[in-house]
C-alpha cells in the first residue's frame, strides 16, 4: 500500500478541495482514528484552498468523553489552531443500553442523538445549510463493511426473518451505503457532503497518526459489539487485508446496483438529511 500523507491526499481530493474554495465546512469530530486523521488534513488544505472550517464533537455517550480525554484532545487541536466546538447532548446513555431488549441498535440512537443535537445546533445559530459542506469521515474499510452488511443482510436474508437487532429500514440502509461511494456531493439547494477519506485502508490511517503523534480518544464504547463494522475490521486485520477503491465500486455497481452519483445530488436536502447521513 502507499504510504498516505498530504500530498497524497491532495492529489486524490483535489479537485474536490478546489470545489470547497471560499465555503465553509462543517467537520464533525469524534476524536477516533478517521476523523482525527481527516482533521488533520482538513487543517491543511482550508489553508491551501482558501475555505474555512468549523469542528464540532459530540460528546455522546458520556462514558466515552471523560473530562481528562476531552482536556487532552482539546489541547492537542488547540495547539494547531483547531477550536473545537464540544456538544453535551442531554439525553441519558440508559436508552443505549436498553435498545437490544427492544431489537434495536444502540449505535441507531446513538448517532440520531448526535445527529439532533449538532443539526439543531447549526440551524439554531441561524446558518444556511445550503451554503454549508459537512465532512464525514468514512474510510474505505467502512465502504466494505456497509457493501458487506448490505450483502448479508439485505441480499441474502431470508425471507420473512427480522434480525435480533434493527439499524434502519433496508431501503435507507442501501441509500446510506452506497452514497458514501461519492467523495464529494453537490445537493440541488447548494449544500454539499465531502468524504475525503474513503480512498484509504485502516492501516494507511493508522500510520498516519503514528507517524505525526496524533492523539485520540482511549476509552472505547462498551456498545462497539453492537456495530457489525468494528467485528469486520478485526477480521480484516487479522487476515492482513486491504482492498482498493477502484475495484470495491466496480463491484458495488456490477453486483450491487450501485446507484449514480445523481440519484443522490438530485435528493432535497432534508430527505438526505433524515435518511442518510
Amino acid at each position: 500500500m502507499e504510504p498516505l500523507d498530504y500530498p497524497a491526499f491532495r492529489a486524490r481530493v483535489k479537485n474536490e478541495l478546489a470545489a470547497l474554495r471560499g465555503r465553509q465546512a462543517l467537520m464533525f469530530y469524534s476524536g477516533g482514528r478517521d476523523s482525527s486523521v481527516v482533521l488533520h488534513f482538513l487543517e491543511q488544505a482550508a489553508r491551501e484552498f482558501s475555505f474555512s472550517f468549523e469542528t464540532h464533537a459530540a460528546l455522546f455517550p458520556p462514558h466515552v468523553y471523560a473530562a481528562a480525554e476531552r482536556e487532552r484532545l482539546d489541547a492537542y487541536w488547540r495547539s494547531r489552531g483547531v477550536a473545537i466546538v464540544w456538544h453535551e447532548i442531554p439525553q441519558d446513555e440508559s436508552a443505549l443500553a436498553e435498545a437490544q431488549s427492544r431489537g434495536l441498535s444502540p449505535c441507531r440512537l446513538c448517532n440520531e442523538a448526535k445527529k439532533a443535537a449538532l443539526m439543531g445546533y447549526v440551524r439554531g445559530r441561524g446558518h444556511d445549510l445550503d451554503r454549508r459542506v459537512l465532512v464525514m469521515s468514512y474510510s474505505l474499510w467502512d465502504l466494505v463493511s456497509a457493501s458487506l452488511e448490505h450483502i448479508l443482510a439485505a441480499r441474502f436474508a431470508a425471507p420473512g426473518h427480522d434480525p435480533a437487532v434493527r439499524y434502519k429500514p433496508v431501503e435507507d440502509r442501501f441509500l446510506e451505503t452506497f452514497q458514501r461511494f461519492y467523495p464529494l456531493l453537490r445537493l440541488p439547494g447548494g449544500m454539499e457532503v465531502f468524504k475525503p477519506l474513503i480512498f484509504w485502508n485502516d492501516p494507511q490511517i493508522g500510520e498516519v497518526l503514528r507517524r505525526e503523534g496524533i492523539p485520540v480518544l482511549e476509552r472505547a464504547c462498551r456498545f462497539r459489539p453492537f456495530r457489525p463494522k468494528r467485528s469486520l475490521s478485526e477480521l480484516y486485520k487479522r487476515l492482513g487485508l486491504a482492498f482498493d477503491f477502484d475495484r470495491v465500486r466496480a463491484f458495488a455497481a456490477e453486483a450491487l446496483g450501485l446507484p449514480p452519483a445523481e440519484a443522490f445530488s438530485s435528493m432535497n436536502r432534508e430527505d438526505y438529511l433524515r435518511k442518510i447521513l
